[in-house]
């Protein structure tokens, strides 16, 4: 499974050319909360408010420093996202699934950060670092996880950096 919170908080800001565009844009990672909320909308439930905001940028910081230090083979800071997901708590469930009692944690995140920040300790436990890369695009410079069985792949996306790529060899 693909380390989707990491990886979109460590591409948010980075410059991109969509297919078909003329040059690369680079939206503001988190600029106000009406747009946080979009922008983060894949990885959590609900608005975010203007008070939820310097510890998501806190947060993106902290992702993209680990990211950043996964794909270059070194150790990640663990320290920022730690302290950002110790406000979240869990307390145990009693459950029962087909007539077996089953324990599971229901987790109690006080702000959308602090769940993000637990998400991404799930996330960064889960990774092998060795498939978290840099597109091989040098135009582009957005991190990707490769998912395949062999780990060869190159680009962040087929579409543009891929056909783009064979098609400057090609052009060579």
């Amino acid at each position: 499974m693909p380390p989707t919170a990491l990886l979109l908080l460590a591409n948010l800001g980075r410059p991109r050319r969509p297919a078909g565009a003329r040059a690369a844009r680079a939206e503001p990672a988190l600029p106000d909360a009406e747009v946080a909320s979009a922008q983060l909308a894949d990885v959590l439930d609900g608005p975010i408010t203007t008070a939820d905001l310097d510890d998501l940028r806190r947060l993106h910081r902290a992702a993209f420093d680990a990211a950043e230090a996964l794909a270059a083979g070194a150790a990640p800071d663990c320290g920022p996202i730690n302290a950002l997901a110790a406000a979240s708590t869990a307390r145990p469930e009693l459950t029962v699934d087909q007539g077996v009692p089953r324990r599971r944690l229901v987790w109690v995140d006080p702000s959308p950060a602090a769940a993000l920040a637990r998400r991404l300790v799930d996330e960064l436990d889960a990774l092998e670092p060795a498939r978290l890369r840099h597109c091989a695009r040098p135009e582009c410079d957005l991190l990707f996880y490769d998912t395949t069985r062999s780990r060869t792949r190159r680009w962040h996306a087929e579409d543009p950096c891929g056909w783009r790529a064979r098609q400057q060899a090609h052009r060579m």
